[in-house]
């Protein structure tokens, strides 16, 4: 993909616990407070290895905060090929839609605190049939919501046939939960999605403290398989845990 435009239309907050009608409900205002209204077109592809946009500043009432929502205007979003041309896209719902925002932990606002939103974009647009061109993508968002402070960042490479070979771009890389070995599918067992760079190179920023297994998928055409990072990686709050070479083989 050459774009990935989403308009923000707002995001909203409340303390208490919200289920799946109220969540697409944008006109029920029970609870929720707006938090932030950038009405503004954002390319997420800008996006990326812990580049962040600022969507706006509110003062909240001090509480813990277990619901949030996202609300879109899909005539407004696009998806912009590497050719230039647009396919449909099938967004949830019509207009201006209500998108909940999965939350790693409750978010506790006692002060000045930086709420990031992630969108994953390896999970969150599907093909619709065999030919993007003909059948389009649907839009299955995969949101995720944390402290910015209490985050910390993975990074490294996926190199070929040994840990000082040639780059691998395109790879997807996955950050799984522990314990997932490399045949294991389950979406739940995904914790973040990414893609190496043209070098093979990986930033997954925004990572919550926690012991983890990140994979690599080289593209089919690569000729390489899969393959997981040696031992797992353990996250901790405020660090950048470097150096992380995936080696694959064919």
């Amino acid at each position: 993909m050459k774009r990935v435009d989403i308009f923000v239309v707002r995001i909203d907050g409340k303390i208490a616990e919200t289920d799946s009608a109220e969540d697409a409900d944008v006109s029920n205002p029970k609870g929720w407070k707006t938090l932030a209204s950038p009405n503004a077109l954002i390319n997420l592809l800008d996006l990326t290895d812990g580049k962040t946009a600022n969507l706006g500043v509110a003062t909240l009432p001090a509480g813990t905060y277990r619901g949030f929502r996202m609300i879109i205007d899909a005539d407004k979003s696009s998806v912009t090929l590497n050719d230039g041309t647009n396919p449909n896209v099938k967004w949830p719902g019509a207009g201006k839609n209500g998108i909940k925002i999965d939350l790693d932990e409750p978010v506790v606002v006692s002060g000045t605190q930086n709420l990031l939103i992630d969108f994953d974009l390896g999970r969150s647009f599907m093909m619709r049939g065999k030919s993007i061109s003909q059948n389009g993508l649907i839009f299955r968002p995969v949101i995720r919501a944390t402290s910015q402070q209490s985050t910390g960042t993975l990074s490294g490479s996926v190199r070929a046939d040994t840990p000082t070979g040639a780059g691998i771009p395109g790879a997807t890389i996955e950050v799984l939960k522990k314990g997932t070995t490399l045949s294991d599918t389950k979406v739940e067992d995904i914790v973040r999605s990414g893609m190496s760079d043209t070098s093979g190179n990986f930033m997954m920023s925004f990572l919550r403290p926690g012991t983890y297994v990140v994979r690599a998928t080289p593209t089919t055409a690569s000729g390489y398989k899969p393959a997981l990072l040696a031992g797992e990686v353990t996250i901790t709050e405020g660090t950048a845990v470097t150096g992380n070479v995936i080696v694959v083989t064919k």
